[in-house]
């Protein structure tokens, strides 16, 4: 919305500038529209999604040291509470999500770790927003983020966390790109406050598919 700086005396000036205003309300109206569609679109479709198989390819870049890391491995999902993310390259780790509880671990100690997340609220604020951005909720995140459609065929949302919000404290903004098809995410990229960017790329996508039991299980390797 245009902010008047100053107080016009001409009367055609101010007519003009109150037609200005007018014109950049109803052009943000149209955006809004335009959003809410497209958003009510992808959950739509989303959410015939019951069960997920992906691989992923993170790669974090480090303003300080101006180098990359990249992380390879594959992100299982079952709605509405479980979601395994499992790291093969060139690392090995695991997070398992479930309802109440997240247990990791890693090849270093090879030792599970539980965290109960009703006893944390913070981190099942945290791990609640990760549930939403993979499970396709994302009007839910409109209560913590500015939504901007950035394209619509195919579908780039930029999300800007609002400045009270947790997100705030770290994430400068979230670009989430979508297959053509839109029955899930293509990219993920996270601009953080620090410098540091984070890109997630998804591949070999399988929808609604049987999930491996074994997937949910986090246990030591017996050496």
């Amino acid at each position: 919305m245009i902010k008047l700086s100053q107080i016009f005396i001409v009367l055609l000036i101010i007519l003009m500038s109150i037609s200005a205003i007018a014109q950049e309300t109803d052009t943000e109206a149209k955006n809004k529209i335009g959003l809410d569609k497209v958003l009510s679109r992808l959950e739509n479709k989303m959410s015939g999604i019951k069960t997920l198989k992906t691989g992923f390819v993170q790669e974090k870049e480090l303003a300080v040291f101006n180098n990359k890391i990249v992380l390879k491995g594959t992100v299982y999902i079952e709605k509405p509470y479980r979601l395994a993310w499992l790291v093969n390259k060139p690392l090995k780790y695991s997070m398992v999500m479930s309802e109440d509880t997240i247990s990791q671990w890693d090849e270093d100690t090879n030792k599970v770790q539980k965290i109960s997340l009703s006893k944390n609220p913070a981190f099942e604020a945290v791990i609640g927003q990760m549930r939403e951005w993979f499970s396709g909720t994302y009007t839910q995140l409109m209560k913590e983020y500015n939504v901007i459609l950035l394209s619509d065929k195919p579908v780039s949302l930029k999300f800007v966390p609002k400045p009270a919000s947790f997100a705030a404290n770290v994430i400068k903004s979230v670009t989430v790109d979508f297959r053509k098809d839109e029955q899930y995410i293509n990219k993920i990229l996270i601009e953080e406050k620090s410098g540091d960017t984070t890109s997630l790329l998804f591949v070999d996508t399988h929808l609604n598919i049987p999930i491996d039991p074994a997937v949910w299980r986090v246990a030591p390797i017996v050496r």
